[in-house]
């Protein structure tokens, strides 16, 4: 699986959770600090914590990678996550309850889901503008360092591009994939992830090198096995076995460029 820019934040945030995880087994909330002692409340909110968390992660990336939410502003994408994450969550904290203070039936959902909702979109928030803010930090700090390196000379020096893209995957650029902030580099070696706006590698490579396939996609000449069609749009299959999607908005110029037949 594609590792995602909300996985590769999970580092920097697991202290955060687990924190406030022990704070909350401490003070027990919702009634738990007289029905269970100290360490079985550690337990209880330290595993719903990181349950709820990583469901969390997994609802925002699984809604960056649908065109439709993938546009929305972080603040709504990260609430309905908050709100799908809360689904299983409430099974998870009525499971382990019953496990850990007392048996607790499955009718009691009713009562816990809205409870659950409203601090897991809360939360998931906080975590959403938390790794937005990162990401344009780290992005300023990427632009900063590259704007500090002299221009390739006229002479057909190796573009800018290239020196971001991992010396292990080399030079056979196949195509370029938008993850939320991040890129997706294809080689004929591999893939991996830099963070970068597809809109500035594309102006860094210039038109010569590829084209823009969709609005998540970028091909390069020569990267093309074959094309297929599904029941929705046509597709290219590069030759190493990766399949691209062509958008309705970008099929006119694939075909003035004799990709599709």
């Amino acid at each position: 699986m594609r590792e995602s820019p909300y996985f590769k934040s999970i580092p920097h945030q697991l202290p955060w959770v687990l924190g406030l995880a022990v704070v909350m087994a401490v003070t027990g909330p919702f009634g738990s600090y007289g029905s269970a002692g100290l360490l079985t409340r550690l337990v209880y909110f330290v595993a719903i914590g990181v349950l709820i968390w990583l469901q969390v992660l997994a609802c925002a990336a699984l809604l960056a990678s649908f065109e439709a939410t993938g546009r929305w502003p972080i603040i709504a994408r990260m609430a309905l996550a908050g709100v799908l994450a809360s689904v299983p969550g409430t099974l998870e904290i009525i499971v382990l309850h019953s496990w850990l203070v007392r048996p607790t039936p499955f009718v009691a959902a009713l009562e816990i889901f809205p409870q659950t909702a409203f601090l897991t979109v809360v939360i998931s928030v906080l975590v959403g503008l938390f790794i937005e803010q990162r990401l344009h930090a780290a992005a300023d700090s990427e632009r900063a360092r590259v704007a500090s390196v002299p221009a390739p000379d006229a002479s057909g020096a190796t573009p800018d591009f290239f020196r971001r893209v991992p010396p292990a995957l080399g030079r056979d650029l196949l195509a370029l994939e938008m993850e939320d902030h991040y890129l997706r580099i294809h080689t004929g070696a591999g893939s991996d992830l830099i963070l970068l706006r597809l809109r500035d590698a594309l102006a860094e490579l210039g038109p010569s090198r590829g084209r823009q396939v969709h609005r998540s996609w970028w091909v390069a000449e020569g990267a093309i096995a074959s094309v297929e069609r599904d029941a929705r749009r046509p597709v290219l299959v590069l030759r190493n076995g990766l399949r691209v999607p062509v958008s309705k908005t970008f099929r006119d110029q694939v075909k003035e460029a004799g990709w599709l037949a």
